[in-house]
């Protein structure tokens, strides 16, 4: 038995020895002018929140899935398994970055693109895109001549590093030429402009590369825009100018099951589907099973999966999520101390622009039903360093009802409950707390009227 024994345990043995050990990424660094404490690191695939000591430095071990472009707060930089890369960021003044580590060389040119592009098209993109079409090329191609210049006089630590970049650069001019039409419209209040018929094509016709995507945000941001251009052209070649969301989302389906990329394939899913999965939406079922099936990302998937099941529990005649939050006039509101009325819910931001243009409307509402059995409830999802600025802009614009300030902004359970990915989010509730539309329409929207109309007020 012996001689049958022993080479197996020697095949054990070697198997041992030469299995290869996980490759850790150290990454380090301390932040300045910076409120928060902790920072998240995003990547293809990739979040996590790295927390600060209380001098704002930090450590890392990363067991990372790629190599690739990552953000660190708002600096792109470079990480490598097994490599390490300290980092001396100045949140406010990102151009002051220093670093240090093995990634060095590779990420102290990444700065240097960063202020290559402040020097060669602004600070503020504003003036960039006013400007005319040929003077606007010209800056284009200025700006892609001079990133080859710094990036030919650059040497760097990892293999491939220049290769990749080399695409990156081509991908960052096309970045641009392909929002032209639409900013030049806007910054230079050119309603319907069109480009004229010798505007630059653009050179990138593949959507669906999974090495660019690791390593390049601009690639990344370049196929969402052109995913999402493809979208809209082969809708209106089909069903022409007129919307039907049902039809756009087979269009996207359509174009979303034929990336081959897994990681380009979760990325697309995550931007473009994961909306449909939302309260009162026909579309739910349809578009959860597309994603169970398509993603292969498990931790996507079971996020997914999640937000699908808190969607049914939101059903019509189903018990609201509850809510316990402070009341500008003072103390604290919960939703079972409304317990009797009707209750439509506002969840907004000081600083979302859509929700301020909702204000006047709802101020309307508010008048119409005065006195009414409906009680007017908003609550605010600043982030608590804007407590202040709530309170004020609450006094200062005389805003009536019952006015809340959300007790974590996004990360509160009720926000999260509610499947809230966008604001402003209006809510119905019934005078025992029940749903009767966890998506309601808003203040400006005829079909609100009516609603309250049906349930008697």
């Amino acid at each position: 038995m012996k001689r049958f024994i022993i080479p197996v345990l020697g095949c054990a043995v070697l198997a041992s020895c030469t299995d290869k050990a996980p490759e850790y990424t150290v990454l380090s660094g301390k932040v300045s002018n910076y409120d928060f404490e902790k920072i998240i690191l995003v990547g293809d695939g990739f979040e996590k929140e790295i927390m600060l000591n209380a001098d704002k430095s930090f450590i890392d071990t990363l067991m990372l899935a790629h190599d690739g472009g990552y953000t660190l707060a708002r600096t792109d930089i470079y990480l490598q398994k097994g490599k390490d890369l300290n980092v001396d960021m100045d949140f406010k003044n990102p151009q002051e970055n220093k670093f240090s580590g093995s990634l060095a060389p590779e990420n102290n040119y990444l700065l240097s693109k960063v202020k290559l592009s402040q020097e060669v098209l602004g600070k503020d993109k504003t003036d960039f895109y006013k400007l005319e079409e040929a003077d606007f090329i010209a800056k284009v191609n200025e700006y892609s001549t001079k990133q080859k210049e710094l990036l030919n006089k650059t040497n760097f630590n990892v293999k491939g590093f220049k290769a990749l970049e080399e695409k990156t650069i081509a991908y960052e001019a096309d970045f641009l030429l392909n929002r032209y039409e639409n900013y030049h419209s806007y910054f230079a209040q050119k309603e319907g402009f069109k480009v004229s018929e010798n505007f630059p094509k653009l050179n990138t016709t593949d959507l669906d590369n999974a090495e660019d995507f690791r390593f390049s945000r601009t690639y990344r941001s370049l196929v969402n825009e052109l995913f999402q251009k493809n979208n809209d052209n082969a809708y209106n070649e089909q069903f022409g100018q007129e919307y039907d969301k049902e039809k756009y989302l087979g269009v996207i389906l359509t174009n979303f099951k034929k990336i081959k990329s897994d990681n380009v394939r979760n990325a697309i899913a995550k931007r473009f589907l994961e909306h449909y999965i939302s309260p009162e939406s026909p579309l739910t079922e349809k578009v959860y099973q597309e994603l169970i099936a398509n993603v292969t990302d498990e931790t996507l998937k079971g996020k997914f999966t999640e937000s699908y099941n808190k969607v049914k529990a939101l059903a019509k005649g189903n018990p609201s999520p509850t809510f316990n939050f402070e009341n500008h006039k003072g103390g604290k509101t919960a939703l079972a101390d409304l317990k009797g009325k009707l209750v439509y819910i506002d969840v907004w931001a000081t600083w979302c622009g859509p929700c301020l243009q909702e204000i006047p409307h709802l101020k309307e509402v508010e008048k119409k039903y005065h006195g009414k059995n409906i009680e007017f409830v908003s609550i605010s999802v600043d982030d608590k360093r804007d407590y202040d600025k709530w309170k004020n802009f609450v006094t200062e614009r005389e805003l009536v009802g019952t006015q809340l300030f959300a007790d974590n902004a996004w990360e509160t359970p009720f926000v999260k409950d509610y499947v809230i990915t966008g604001i402003p989010h209006f809510i119905l509730l019934d005078t025992q707390g029940n749903i009767i539309s966890a998506d309601a329409p808003r203040p400006s929207d005829p079909k609100l009227i009516e609603l309250l109309t049906e349930n008697g007020i």
